[in-house]
């Protein structure tokens, strides 16, 4: 009976601690922000993380307003990869004053370096903010 107690209990433990083990976690995340970097424009406060999985380096984008302006908040991605090619993308933020919002991108393996300037639009302009910050 002690055996078949102890075959039945190792069969358990077998079978739900296969389902109880979880996979290896992935890359930890590495914080990046536009905030002193020549990217930098008051009013808008660009920030966020940046990791590679499967091959991809992926980044989440966190754009606050942080003056009550009339003004939106909008970060603009540059990405630079190694055959020299480039792929741009932004982040608008019209949610007003204190609000954030949040956008994640993915990049393929050849990424090479990626920078972000933020800057502040109304319905009468358009981003002039020229210099960029490095994220990756």
């Amino acid at each position: 009976m002690r055996r078949f107690v102890a075959a039945l209990t190792a069969a358990t433990v077998t079978t739900f601690g296969a389902v109880a083990i979880a996979p290896a976690p992935a890359q930890a995340a590495t914080g990046w922000d536009l905030t002193g970097t020549p990217g930098d424009v008051a009013g808008a406060w660009a920030y966020g993380t940046w990791w590679w999985s499967g091959g991809r380096l992926y980044v989440e984008v966190k754009l606050k307003d942080t003056k009550s302006d009339g003004y939106s908040a909008v970060v603009g991605l540059t990405a630079s990869y190694n055959d020299g090619g480039t792929r741009h993308e932004h982040v608008g933020n019209t949610s007003g004053y204190g609000k954030t919002v949040t956008k994640e991108f993915n990049f393929a393996g050849n990424v090479t370096k990626i920078t972000g300037e933020e800057c502040l639009v109304n319905s009468n302009t358009s981003c002039i903010n020229l210099s960029s910050g490095r994220i990756y």
